[in-house]
């Protein structure tokens, strides 16, 4: 099959991610695959076998970028079998492209799309946020194959049909993501990690808040590493905070491999894969009750599970699990053992058989 992928970009990023793994099973499975994206924001190194294609104009606002390179996204989408889109308004340059193209389209939705940016964030105008959920909302409803990455995400998605989307899953590279390996270097005090990006919604704030909270009750003896490409708001940290900006997964897992402890606050996640990727890396984990993550995440077997936005509960099971080594053993051995199953190549198995059943 000959595939074209619609990405928004192709910066580190999770979703990114995902089409590239996705991308690269495909690819060696001998089907003809394209990434395609606006110009100036690309970011990950794929294997040449992988064509990509630059459109549009280089704009450094990615709403505009995204708005304003509609016209060229569908111009440049090549004859193809199918178009692959995963956000709402890449949804409908797809749309458009496999109408003009006789394709069929595949719209993979990885998250509650509709909220993504209600935290403010990063889309501050409060008409361009009515504008998105309404792009959003008419998204859901094009006559177009629809898959999601969780039951969760299925649940949210704004369409008249009810639930039952196939669901493609993220997977782990377990030859990269395992617990045996290089380490980074560091003094006796314990490291607490997490991922870290500028959306509120991923609740990085309220990690600090709960990591303020042991500091005031004399658990100092800790670092936070945040791995991240953004720049960060650590105003508030009352502890030392180290920032590691990885290259690429190799250094990814080397840095997980590096946790005592490795925290996931988000409000709300259509998967959840950086706390998978830290299971398979031998890190037992705090994990907030967050919607997609309870694909693997299972409370007190392979992780902690606290609510959303509750520092105080938080900070009790980061707590518990720097001061109770033999429940971090347990996690850390039924982690690794849930990670196992959640390959990319089985997440490709999935999206092929969709292809092949719909084509």
């Amino acid at each position: 099959m000959k595939l074209v992928w619609i990405a928004q970009d192709l910066h580190i990023g999770g979703g990114q991610r995902v089409i590239c793994e996705l991308s690269r099973q495909m690819e060696q499975r001998g089907h003809d695959v394209t990434i395609q994206y606006p110009k100036g924001r690309g970011g990950f190194q794929l294997p040449e076998s992988i064509q990509t294609r630059e459109y549009g104009w280089e704009i450094k606002s990615a709403t505009l970028s995204i708005l304003a390179n509609m016209p060229a996204a569908i111009a440049d989408v090549p004859l193809c079998d199918w178009v692959l889109c995963s956000m709402p308004i890449s949804a409908f340059s797809g749309f458009a492209a496999a109408k003009l193209r006789g394709a069929k389209m595949l719209y993979y939705i990885m998250n509650d799309e509709r909220i993504l940016f209600d935290d403010r964030s990063l889309m501050k105008s409060s008409l361009l946020l009515r504008l998105y959920h309404a792009i959003t909302d008419l998204a859901h409803k094009l006559p177009v194959e629809i898959a999601v990455n969780s039951q969760w995400t299925g649940t949210r998605v704004q369409r008249r049909h009810a639930y039952g989307f196939p669901v493609i899953p993220h997977g782990v590279d377990i030859e990269t993501f395992k617990p045996d390996g290089d380490r980074l270097e560091h003094d006796d005090r314990s490291v607490i990690m997490t991922v870290g990006r500028r959306h509120l919604w991923k609740g990085l704030a309220e990690l600090i808040q709960a990591l303020n909270l042991l500091a005031g009750k004399g658990q100092n003896s800790f670092q936070l590493w945040i791995i991240s490409q953004d720049d960060l708001d650590l105003s508030q940290a009352r502890f030392e905070v180290r920032i590691i900006k990885p290259s690429g997964d190799e250094e990814i897992a080397k840095t997980l491999r590096s946790a005592d402890v490795f925290v996931h606050p988000s409000w709300f996640e259509g998967f959840g894969l950086p706390p998978l990727e830290a299971m398979a890396c031998g890190a037992p984990c705090v994990i907030t009750d967050c919607g997609g993550v309870l694909e693997f995440a299972r409370d007190g077997e392979n992780c902690l599970l606290t609510p959303v936005r509750n520092p105080e509960k938080m900070a009790d099971a980061i707590e518990k699990l720097l001061t109770t080594e033999k429940l971090r053993q347990k996690l850390i051995r039924a982690g690794i053992k849930t990670a196992a199953p959640f390959t990319w190549s089985h997440a490709a198995d999935r999206l092929e058989e969709i292809l092949i059943k719909t084509s």
